[in-house]
């Protein structure tokens, strides 16, 4: 489970007042196990050797949806979850923003906004983190986010499917085809192809954005129908 402070855990009242998106998901506990947490360095591996720590051009989102340009320090995945450190341009004052202290930061051309994780329903507070929103630049009716988790002494990058009404789906590398398809079943000709391997893990954005082309076609498909 991700390790957090006490300072991290935040009202769910409160959060509803600075909502990021229209809803919020709760994903369930992923199983974790050691060949898992290989497999999840391995595909993190290249981000990993080419995105080095530093200061780095970027801005970020406040509450008030105001947008503030200056540095970012560019942390390793685990610290770039839990908070980052910001100075505004012109200023030589270093800030740091925890989760849902703002909306959400730009650098390095990656996305990261304040989400929940890993609420328990029966709670009424929850585990905010900055989780990178991989597909933040083109719309569509499902959207891909990671964010650095832990189990143990061990880290991996964690992979979640959200969809628009805020259902959401952890997907596990080793089990690709059984998770991607069961998310995707409404999609027959897709479902299809990911199980006959036409798909592999690293294609995670191709299938998404196909299913967001087709959901948009079947949509305009449903009104034309309506309207004729």
């Amino acid at each position: 489970m991700l390790n957090l402070s006490r300072s991290y855990i935040i009202s769910v009242r409160y959060l509803s007042l600075i909502e990021i998106d229209s809803v919020y998901f709760m994903p369930k506990k992923p199983k974790r196990h050691t060949m898992r947490l290989i497999i999840c360095f391995l595909f993190l591996m290249p981000s990993l050797c080419f995105a080095q720590p530093g200061w780095m051009d970027g801005y970020i989102v406040t509450n008030q949806r105001d947008t503030i340009y200056g540095k970012i320090y560019y942390a390793p995945p685990a610290h770039r979850s839990a908070k980052i450190a910001f100075k505004a341009e012109g200023e030589k004052e270093k800030v740091k923003y925890r989760p849902f202290t703002i909306r959400g930061y730009f650098v390095n051309d990656q996305y990261f906004v304040s989400r929940i994780y890993d609420i328990d329903a029966s709670l009424t507070y929850g585990l905010g983190v900055f989780m990178r929103w991989v597909n933040y630049d083109k719309k569509g009716h499902v959207r891909i986010y990671e964010y650095w988790n832990t189990d143990g002494d061990a880290g991996y990058n964690e992979t979640l499917l959200v969809r628009s009404q805020g259902n959401s789906y952890s997907i596990n590398p080793l089990k690709f085809k059984r998770d991607a398809s069961y998310f995707f079943r409404d999609y027959k000709e897709l479902r299809s192809d990911i199980l006959k391997g036409v798909y592999k893990r690293r294609d995670l954005q191709k299938i998404v954005e196909r299913y967001n082309a087709w959901r948009r076609f079947d949509k305009w498909n449903e009104k034309y129908k309506e309207e004729g």
